[in-house]
């Protein structure tokens, strides 16, 4: 549809003063005599012009003028025009569509090269998170393991303890042995000095026998329980060892997942970009078949001038020949003798 900047009377009125100068009315030659419209709009108000010219009535010749004459210039005129007509809207049939269909491919990589971006941007995005959670995971393994080492730590230090105490029990055990040897190299003295004394001596020793035993059995009862609280704590340290290492465990398997996540993002990233270079480079060839297409253009718009000068030349011609008339009617009929 022809825009409402650029009217049909305006290149009715254009096409007529480059006809007057001698210049054949071409698409290019009307918009540089207007100085704006498209290539469309004016086309279409030239074909509309042409027809009008076409259709125009002609001179009336005289009745003079022999009918063969007549019959000739009409036909010759008919053909002469039907025949510009023809090739002037099969070119331009020809020249729309080639435009029409580089267009249309240009659009399509145009949108396929924007796709592509969107995709890439988004393949970014998501490598950007998957990091992000790496890190995390990494930092919470990190944190892990230094709680196992305050742990192990901890064990060592209860170890030591332990250790303590059985030193302190071997301790208790050889002053007791050593207490209890005296006291028979005591009796064994007393006895070959004092038989009197025997009695008192046996109390003294039994006396001596039950507080070693009691303090062997509270010795005895302090080792159990320290081996007892070494035992639970060991336990404790297994357990939360246990804990710890599958935590650990359960850490590297998320890492290794998130790094193979990274990477299967990466491989779609390069994917992306290289689909991206190939649109990059397709949307390159449409533009190129473009450039083709308007140089087709081109050549279609030197092909339709040349018909339309063609067409000129008919009309002056034509013009001639009617001139020629003219002047045969105009010359005065001498009488036979």
């Amino acid at each position: 549809m022809a825009r409402s900047g650029i009217r049909y009377e305006e290149v009715k009125e254009t096409a007529e003063t480059l006809l007057s100068r001698g210049l054949n009315p071409t698409i290019q030659r009307v918009r540089e005599y207007l100085g704006t419209g498209s290539n469309t709009t004016i086309s279409e108000h030239l074909k509309r012009w042409q027809q009008q010219m076409a259709a125009a009535p002609r001179a009336v010749l005289p009745p003079t003028v022999p009918e063969t004459v007549t019959q000739a210039m009409e036909a010759f005129w008919k053909i002469a025009v039907q025949s510009a007509e023809a090739a002037f809207e099969e070119q331009r049939t020809r020249a729309l569509l080639a435009v029409t269909t580089a267009e249309q491919a240009r659009d399509t990589a145009v949108a396929e090269a924007r796709q592509a971006q969107a995709e890439a941007a988004e393949a970014h995005h998501q490598w950007e998170i998957s990091q992000a959670t790496q890190r995390d995971l990494a930092d919470r393994l990190l944190v892990e393991q230094e709680r196992r080492n305050a742990a192990e730590m901890a064990i060592q230090e209860a170890e030591k303890r332990v250790q303590a105490a059985t030193v302190s029990i071997a301790e208790m055990r050889a002053e007791t042995d050593a207490r209890i040897a005296q006291m028979n190299t005591t009796l064994q003295q007393l006895r070959t000095d004092l038989d009197q004394q025997r009695s008192e001596a046996e109390q003294r020793l039994g006396y001596e026998r039950q507080r070693g035993e009691a303090n062997e059995s509270r010795l005895m009862q302090l080792l159990d329980r320290e081996r007892a609280e070494r035992t639970a704590e060991q336990q404790a340290f297994a357990t939360e060892h246990q804990q710890h290492l599958h935590q650990e465990s359960t850490l590297m398997h998320q890492l290794e997942g998130s790094q193979r996540e990274s990477t299967l993002l990466q491989r779609n990233l390069a994917a992306i970009q290289e689909r991206l270079e190939q649109s990059t480079a397709l949307l390159e060839q449409r533009n190129a078949q473009l450039q083709e297409t308007e140089r087709t253009l081109e050549i279609t718009q030197v092909r339709l001038e040349t018909e339309i000068n063609l067409r000129q030349r008919l009309e002056q011609e034509e013009g001639e020949i009617r001139k020629l008339l003219k002047e045969m009617m105009t010359q005065p009929h001498h009488p036979a003798p």
